[in-house]
């Protein structure tokens, strides 16, 4: 039996690479837009919409979808989607989907292989999403936010750097190699917790080590929640960063 659960899309208009992003059109539709319209087919029992600024909150709002306004200084889309959570008044045993915005085309089987990730494991606070490196260039890619697991799948650590280093084909003469006796996981950031949880992390510091790599799910990690992941079961297509991904975008779709 599917677990009834409700979808929080954060939606920032400040973004480094790619200023007012949730507005830019893409093929006539603003990239929220996108986003609404897949997330609003997933089955959820409410989707909302949490922004930190008034010109996505009318353009939401003329869409006809649920919107709230946040905090503009929250340090990470998680601590946006607690104050969502809290606004909301959803039970503290509810799941809650962070619908990343800037992924609108996210293929459903992989939101469900996450989802199922809470009848598997009992006491863990987040369910994400990863899927395999298969070129040497990801590995060394700080945008490649990578993830090292137990052998149940539950994160050890997330970072930037190339990690699980090989001492043996990360040499220093620039013939760096993958591995062939592991798997390399890049982390993509679809996540799924409990609002429980969300209460407690919104109430902890930021944590020195999320500070140092800029990745909001070490505060879990390093406070003793627990992270299951999941193996994409379809291809993540590639997210809205930057003049050059709306062009494919364009292109593509």
């Amino acid at each position: 039996m599917k677990e009834d659960f409700v979808i929080c899309i954060p939606a920032r208009y400040q973004s480094t690479r790619l200023p007012g992003k949730p507005l830019i059109p893409l093929k006539g539709k603003p990239l929220i837009q996108w986003a609404i319209e897949s997330a609003n087919k997933l089955g959820a029992k409410e989707v909302v919409v949490a922004t930190d600024d008034q010109r996505i909150f009318d353009r939401v709002q003329a869409l006809g979808q649920q919107v709230i306004m946040t905090d503009p200084n929250h340090p990470s889309g998680t601590d946006r989607i607690a104050e969502c959570a809290q606004i909301m008044g959803w039970h503290d045993d509810s799941l809650v989907l962070n619908y990343q915005g800037d992924e609108p085309l996210t293929p459903e089987a992989n939101i469900q292989a996450v989802l199922d990730l809470f009848k598997k494991h009992k006491d863990i606070s987040i369910g994400t999403l990863y899927q395999e490196i298969n070129k040497i260039e990801d590995v060394f890619n700080p945008n490649v936010v990578k993830i090292v697991t137990d052998n149940d799948d539950l994160a050890l650590y997330f970072s930037r750097a190339p990690i699980p280093w090989s001492q043996q084909m990360f040499n220093h003469d620039g013939q760096a190699q993958l591995p062939a006796d592991i798997t390399y996981k890049h982390h993509i950031g679809l996540y799924v917790y409990r609002v429980a949880f969300l209460k407690d992390f919104a109430a902890l510091p930021q944590a020195a080590i999320e500070a140092t790599e800029s990745l909001e799910q070490l505060r879990a990690l390093a406070t003793g929640h627990r992270i299951a992941t999941a193996k994409a079961l379809l291809s993540m297509p590639h997210g809205i960063d930057t003049a050059e991904d709306v062009a494919a975008f364009e292109r593509d779709h």
